[in-house]
């Protein structure tokens, strides 16, 4: 099994947001050593698991709504890429509040 590394840059991602607010995410997967298949994005405290949608072959976004119950606080949202073999790459950490 070989290791799956890449640059994820974060293009473009919200640091706050409110219950029922809309929130856009663009990230960047450069210098992948394997061909990117998704990228993911998952709140483990709270169930949250999302596909990104594919814009290009390293551009991926996602636009998500904050549930109405959810509570108040800041978050952990990791972030990472799965190559073509389904290997998980490094993840990317972001930081998020709900206000």
């Amino acid at each position: 099994m070989s290791d799956f590394n890449y640059k994820l840059k974060v293009i473009d991602a919200p640091t706050e947001g409110s219950p029922g607010s809309k929130v856009s995410l663009k990230v960047s997967v450069e210098e992948a050593t394997e061909e990117v298949s998704r990228v993911y994005i998952s709140v483990p405290r709270y169930a949250v698991f999302e596909v990104l949608t594919r814009e290009s072959d390293t551009l991926f976004s996602l636009n998500y709504y904050i549930p109405y119950d959810a509570p108040y606080g800041k978050y952990d949202v990791a972030v990472w890429a799965v190559s073509k073999n389904n290997v998980k790459g490094p993840v990317t950490n972001i930081s998020f509040t709900v206000k």
